[in-house]
């Protein structure tokens, strides 16, 4: 069962639950006993939490309790994708399109939503690198890239941003390059030769800097030369205190023209 709270409730009841356990994002949903990024989730209220998530809570802390008062209901954890299953079959739309019919009846042969799992997780073992690249090209055409520049597609402002400097500078870059560290594949916004340059305004700064430590130690093993990390200026002193490394560099856009050519090499 899903909680539903009146409106910022949810944020709320994340974000105090947070403070009482005293730790990180990750640890926190660790001992919930879901993903990082769920909890994250429910924090910004994407979607709805569950029931017996919320349980747990109350039952930690009692302090949580005093949210009850704001919890108006609750709906079973598929009623979202059922209505819009209902909705999509009944109009015909996506892949109950008439012209999908042959594909559909594939589908169903090889098994189903079982067998694309099986499909998926044979790929990821005997063909990683084939996988990832299919995955890529899927992600790079959906929604989430709406900022353009120069016939390219970029996921947020700042990535824009840095992407008009380089490109103002003559800096010679490829963005979300597929990368192999070590059966590790990673899409770094930018490359440029050997060295990485990841775009970040992530107000979580301990639990993205945690994410960018292990990937810029499977950068540095994977031959490149210098990770730079471009950030705003109200979150570069958090991020040159945790980031970790000697060929770690934090500036912001700012300076990303003139001391940032300098330390890529431009």
């Amino acid at each position: 069962m899903r909680c539903i709270f009146t409106e910022g409730k949810q944020r709320e009841l994340i974000l105090f639950a947070r403070d009482l356990y005293g730790t990180s994002w990750k640890n926190m949903a660790s001992k919930l006993g879901i993903g990082s990024s769920t909890v994250r989730d429910w924090r910004d209220e994407k979607y709805l939490m569950h029931y017996r998530v919320f349980q747990k809570l109350v039952a930690t802390f009692s302090e949580c309790g005093k949210f009850r008062t704001s919890l108006t209901g609750l709906r079973k954890d598929n009623w979202g994708r059922r209505l819009g299953g209902f909705n999509t079959k009944k109009s015909g739309h996506g892949f109950f399109d008439p012209k999908y019919a042959q594909q559909q009846h594939s589908w169903k042969c090889r098994g189903g939503r079982v067998g694309s799992r099986n499909w998926h997780t044979q790929m990821k073992i005997n063909r990683p690198y084939e996988y990832h690249q299919m995955q890529q090209a899927k992600i790079k055409h959906s929604l989430k890239y709406k900022y353009k520049y120069h016939n390219q597609k970029y996921r947020n402002p700042l990535e824009l941003d840095v992407a008009k400097i380089l490109t103002e500078n003559s800096v010679r870059f490829e963005y979300e390059q597929l990368v192999n560290c070590e059966n590790r594949f990673y899409l770094p916004d930018f490359t440029i030769d050997r060295v990485i340059l990841e775009a970040t305004y992530w107000h979580d700064v301990e639990q993205r800097a945690r994410e960018l430590n292990q990937k810029i130690r499977d950068y540095q093993k994977s031959g490149f030369n210098e990770t730079v990390i471009v950030t705003i200026q109200k979150y570069k002193s958090q991020y040159s205190r945790l980031l970790h490394g000697p060929n770690v560099a934090v500036i912001t856009l700012e300076n990303l023209g003139n001391s940032g050519r300098e330390n890529m090499g431009g």
